[in-house]
């Protein structure tokens, strides 16, 4: 699988600018790597929605050979970076984002999941094809 390859309907780059202002909803630390890794993780999703059958194998692992790190090492660094969020995050972007209530929190998976689905549904008008 191929990070930002050139196949596909949707223009990668009009991909990545969408994902990034649905991540603009949030507070994030954008100068780390793990932000880059989250970047990566949602487009991996919204290119191909069946990679959510098996994270560590079709999200955190063509990841980490990116960066030539482990895949254990992107799911952890991931996972801090969201956990961040949610704590410099107030409740209320969060509740409006995903309808959960305030003391509620998704999950890593859940979040880049929901994330690509906005990104797909918000790009996908344009380039949808019956």
């Amino acid at each position: 699988m191929e990070l930002y390859g050139t196949k596909g309907i949707m223009p990668d780059r009009e991909i990545i600018n969408a994902i990034i202002i649905q991540l603009n909803h949030f507070k994030f630390r954008r100068s780390s790597i793990s932000y880059q890794y989250l970047i990566d993780a949602i487009y991996l999703v919204v290119k191909d929605r069946n990679v959510v059958r098996d994270f560590k194998k079709n999200v955190y692992l063509p990841i980490s050979i990116k960066y030539n790190t482990k895949p254990e090492n992107v799911q952890w660094t991931l996972s801090k970076l969201v956990e961040l969020m949610y704590a410099n995050t107030s409740a209320e972007v969060i509740y409006n984002y995903f309808k959960f209530f305030i003391d509620e929190k998704p999950t890593l998976k859940y979040f880049i999941v929901a994330v690509a689905r906005n990104v797909y549904e918000e790009i996908s008008d344009k380039y949808l094809m019956y």
